[in-house]
């Protein structure tokens, strides 16, 4: 008969988690807040809503005294977070020098087109190419730094809990027990110290004591 095994209840939420990190917590939120409104001005709509879906799950955390805040979501929230800062970082170690704008126009006939490319190198900031060309370059500044610091709470948070995410019982016991005799024993067969002593053995063929024939 099987028996179900009852599930453990999870880790309860650290004290300095709720009474600490909860406003480390409420400032990755507005961060990611402001993110998202300067994604929408840079003109990418699509990283906007994403940095919002990551405040939305930064409250869920939080909300309740971080009755949600589980050692699992903190560890993929923290892994996302350190991938997109890593990315982030490349872009703006990529333009930090300069960034590049280019116009296209296309001259010629039917017969004969020819597009012209102009490619132009402006400062990181410059006034004279607007308020979008400026506030992208912000963003590209602003994105690592609010990641590092989501990243950074979920470290934090994460540590403050005394049990591990990754630590698990050691199973192999029942698993590997009379395994010794696993070389001397077939399956299903029982072992030679299962055997009752008082069982009789089976015949063994061609022993026994010689006999004389009579003439």
């Amino acid at each position: 008969m099987l028996v179900p095994l009852s599930a453990e209840p999870p880790p309860a939420i650290p004290e300095v988690v709720k009474t600490k990190h909860i406003y480390g917590w409420y400032l990755v939120m507005l961060l990611l807040i402001g993110l998202a409104m300067a994604q929408v001005v840079a003109g990418d709509a699509f990283a906007g809503i994403i940095f919002l879906v990551m405040a939305g799950f930064v409250v869920y955390l939080v909300q309740e005294a971080c009755k949600n805040m589980t050692m699992y979501c903190l560890f993929m929230l923290g892994l996302m977070a350190s991938f997109q800062c890593f990315f982030d970082m490349l872009a703006l170690v990529s333009v930090v020098g300069g960034r590049e704008t280019s116009v296209s126009s296309v001259q010629g006939t039917e017969d004969n087109v020819t597009v012209i490319t102009r490619i132009t190198e402006h400062p990181f900031f410059d006034k004279s190419m607007g308020q979008q060309y400026n506030t992208q370059s912000a963003v590209l500044l602003a994105s690592p730094l609010v990641m590092s610091t989501l990243a950074s709470m979920c470290y934090l948070s994460y540590n403050a809990f005394s049990e591990s995410l990754f630590n698990q019982d050691d199973e192999s016991g029942p698993i590997y027990e009379g395994w010794g005799q696993g070389s001397a024993r077939t399956y299903g067969a029982p072992a030679a110290g299962d055997r009752s002593m008082n069982q009789p053995s089976p015949p063994r063929l061609f022993e026994g004591h010689g006999h004389r024939l009579s003439n």
